[in-house]
């Protein structure tokens, strides 16, 4: 599945690619609209209109565009579902119900997008939504993942200051610096990100130093808290031997054996969650959040 998800998506760059070039090859006057609805609802309908039968392309993209819509709406209330029914009330209440006033909700304020204004107020919102709360909704799940899962575990097995060094050294340095660089000093934006990662580096070894542990037992229980058990967990199925009990093949025991590609992959993915992607996501926020005061998207009065 993801070897179909990644591909399906790679393919769909050339398509997305080859359609702004050809708008840009012929002066189109709407070859910038490069992303989001403008890309969808703008851009593609005026490439297709260029072509062969375009009645044609444009019922297929219509289409497409539904099911998109559909698996999002899919995901959307599944997502939404199963959290409320993991609580201790929404156990209590059937899950067709719950569908069913999600989606009521989902169509009563959709229909803000019906009036003459939709087209304005869509358009705003799928840039905002876009950049910010998917970026946000990033950030939070490898803070969620790499900083708040196992962290009494962290503690108790190193003490609570060498946790604190590591949570306080990373997210203190990481929000100022991102922002700040940014706004006051957005053309020695890399020396901010150098700054940051000597205090990750001062961090680490002040941590190692007060936890008084051997160097594994840190890297473990400590520097990658929380992602070392995510990273042991997804690899594990990977590296499962199914040995059968005598004669009979389906009778038997599976064993869980290490590889070598799994400590590397821990490292790698752990890493990049808990440290990597937090940092690289909120500096893009910073920027975004920069671009989007200094110039307000879309040319809109600021109360769109």
């Amino acid at each position: 599945m993801s070897i179909g998800n990644c591909s399906f998506s790679f393919f769909c760059g050339f398509a997305v690619f080859s359609t702004v070039g050809y708008l840009q090859g012929i002066g189109s006057p709407v070859s910038d609209k490069t992303s989001g609805a403008g890309l969808s609802f703008i851009a593609f309908p005026t490439a297709i209109d260029t072509m062969p039968a375009p009645n044609l392309w444009i019922f297929i993209l219509a289409c497409t565009l539904f099911t998109l819509g559909l698996d999002s709406a899919f995901s959307m209330v599944e997502a939404t579902a199963t959290v409320i029914t993991d609580t201790p009330t929404g156990k209590q209440i059937p899950r067709k119900l719950i569908a069913l006033i999600l989606c009521s909700f989902g169509a009563l304020f959709s229909f803000v997008f019906c009036f003459n204004w939709g087209n304005t107020y869509f358009d705003v919102v799928d840039h905002y939504l876009s950049v910010y709360l998917l970026l946000l909704l990033g950030i939070f799940q490898c803070f969620g993942a790499g900083w708040v899962y196992c962290f009494d575990d962290s503690k108790q097995a190193s003490g609570a200051a060498p946790t604190l060094v590591l949570c306080l050294g990373y997210w203190g340095a990481l929000i100022p610096l991102a922002f700040v660089s940014v706004f006051a000093f957005p053309d020695k934006g890399v020396y901010a990100m150098l700054a940051f990662w000597i205090i990750q580096v001062i961090a680490w070894i002040a941590s190692f130093i007060m936890s008084k542990q051997s160097c594994g037992i840190w890297y473990r229980d400590t520097f990658l808290y929380g992602v070392y058990k995510l990273g042991l967990a997804i690899s594990r199925p990977s590296c499962a031997v199914w040995i059968p009990d005598g004669e009979d093949r389906d009778v038997g025991r599976t064993y869980h054996i290490k590889a070598m590609w799994v400590e590397p992959f821990i490292f790698y993915w752990g890493f990049c969650i808990k440290y990597f992607f937090p940092f690289a996501v909120m500096w893009l926020l910073a920027f975004s959040f920069a671009i989007d005061i200094s110039t307000p998207y879309g040319d809109y009065y600021w109360g769109w």
